[in-house]
């Protein structure tokens, strides 16, 4: 057992040591990077196709859009992210997204999306409405797919139009114990 550890650990720290920064990220900055299987799920969940126009609006280090990528590789892609190291970084490794940079809540879209698939910042109810705003550039019939708090606010909020609530599992997202949720509403 002592020699499976040794290994375990020997494999994440060539892992760590093998890792490049992408961006300089700043602790305010609320990241939280999506986990690869959470990613994978909300993806599942938006029933994306190669048809579709997708907005990921806080596209981060773009785990999110490595998940969408895998799975549609010929959809239309859009993406806002505020740092502009990780818009730097995106642009570099995500070819076919078009990537914006600046704040979601203050972007103005061109068209809207059939699908928009996002994990937003939390802090003071900004899920909600980051959410909100996100679900008013639907097209008829679009999907959204949404991390958020798994709160009260949330819960009366979000939850009377959501046909799908999965509760993630506390821990989920390095360094935070809050409670979050998986959420999917439809246009």
């Amino acid at each position: 057992m002592h020699s499976q550890l040794r290994e375990r650990i020997r494999l994440m720290r060539a892992r760590l040591d093998n890792a490049a920064p992408v961006a300089e990220i700043r602790a305010e900055s609320q990241l939280f990077v999506t986990p690869a299987p959470v990613c994978d799920r909300l993806v599942m969940l938006a029933e994306i196709s190669n048809r579709d126009h997708i907005l990921e609006p806080s596209a981060g280090t773009g785990a999110i859009l490595r998940a969408i990528r895998d799975t549609a590789p010929g959809a239309m892609c859009d993406a806002v992210e505020i740092n502009s190291g990780l818009v730097r970084y995106l642009r570099e490794n995500f070819n076919g997204v078009r990537v914006q940079c600046g704040d979601f809540m203050e972007w103005q879209p061109v068209q809207y999306y059939s699908r928009v698939i996002m994990n937003p910042p939390f802090s003071h109810g900004q899920d909600i409405r980051h959410i909100l705003r996100a679900f008013s550039l639907l097209r008829p019939g679009g999907v959204l797919v949404a991390v958020c708090l798994n709160g009260p606010r949330q819960q009366e909020k979000l939850l009377p139009f959501s046909d799908v609530r999965e509760e993630l599992p506390r821990g989920t997202f390095a360094y935070t114990d809050v409670p979050t949720m998986i959420i999917r509403l439809r246009a």
